[in-house]
């Protein structure tokens, strides 16, 4: 193998871009396909309302700085429709388009565009429409009870607290974790559905979409944080259920954490990225103000992974000069 200095984008993969963000597009379509059955068409406009905000806020920045616009840019489709998937159903259709605004504006274009930039995007847009209207990020309706959801606007629901929000409270959910795999509890519109996104990831990565080593080793530091640290007074096997099926960490683990463009180039990078993210993940959910932290512990590992990449070339003697192997 010959390691080899190459202009941006800096994908660390050996398919197209647009091969790749269209396998993690079509996911992150599959996840909508019960909402839309269960609420009608309301999954459906926001996801379209986020997605259309993304293009419409590339093209203008790509207009002010006189950049072409390339048709096969779909990443920015990935963006659009990641942030509205971490958001409640409920939540007014403003929300995910500001968390867009912001990914495309703030995180994504002014370092160059995808292939550029040292923060996941998405990852940044959520975290930063928690910040900004946290009652709204994390209200959501209660899937048990009747509610009703208009294309456009609120909607008539009630709402309940979810089982991340009773984990940080120090209580047992009330729902069974095995009932959790259904995806019918309050939560992020696409990160209830576990038994989907896993069927999600596993295409991923057989397909080769995605790199699983990340996704494991960031739901193993999690899994074995949670057993030596329950948060609830349960049995160690318990706990790690409870904290993987809930909140959005499970869906980070499959469409974040794999991102091919913020995680390290190295293959043990990848997996010290993913098990630092799932340890930061664990502490932003024992000492954090909010019920999930798992954005915001992407960002951290985000921040870090340079450092990582280079921890190993210093230590396989890569550093300044190809390899060969």
């Amino acid at each position: 193998m010959m390691l080899k200095n190459a202009g941006s984008p800096y994908i660390k993969g050996e398919f197209t871009v647009f091969s790749m963000m269209r396998s993690v597009l079509l996911a992150l379509l599959a996840l909508l396909i019960i909402p839309v059955i269960r609420y009608g068409p309301r999954p459906l406009v926001a996801a379209g309302a986020s997605m259309l905000t993304a293009v419409f806020c590339h093209i203008l920045f790509c207009l002010i700085r006189g950049k072409s616009i390339s048709v096969t840019e779909i990443s920015v489709l990935v963006t659009g429709l990641m942030i509205p998937m971490l958001l409640p159903l409920n939540a007014p259709l403003w929300l995910p388009c500001a968390a867009s605004a912001f990914a495309v504006l703030v995180v994504r274009e002014p370092f160059g565009g995808f292939g550029r930039n040292p923060f996941n995007p998405a990852a940044a847009g959520v975290a930063f429409a928690a910040l900004c209207w946290p009652q709204t990020v994390f209200s959501y309706f209660d899937p048990s009870a009747p509610a009703s959801f208009p294309p456009f606007g609120a909607g008539s629901f009630g709402t309940a607290l979810s089982p991340a929000a009773v984990l940080k409270q120090g209580f047992k959910p009330d729902i069974l974790p095995f009932n959790m795999l259904w995806g019918n509890f309050p939560g992020p519109l696409g990160a209830t559905g576990v038994l989907i996104i896993g069927a999600c990831g596993i295409l991923l990565f057989l397909t080769r979409a995605a790199k699983p080593e990340a996704a494991v080793c960031f739901l193993g530091a999690a899994a074995l944080a949670a057993a030596l640290f329950p948060r609830i007074l349960c049995s160690p096997l318990t706990s790690v259920k409870y904290e993987l099926l809930s909140g959005s960490l499970f869906f980070c683990s499959v469409f974040m954490v794999t991102d091919p463009v913020t995680s390290p180039r190295t293959f043990p990078g990848r997996c010290l990225y993913g098990a630092f993210a799932g340890a930061v993940t664990m502490a932003f959910r024992w000492f954090g103000v909010y019920e999930q932290g798992a954005c915001f512990a992407l960002l951290m590992a985000d921040a870090v992974a340079p450092l990582m990449d280079s921890a190993v070339f210093r230590l396989r003697g890569w550093e300044g000069k190809p390899h060969e192997g």
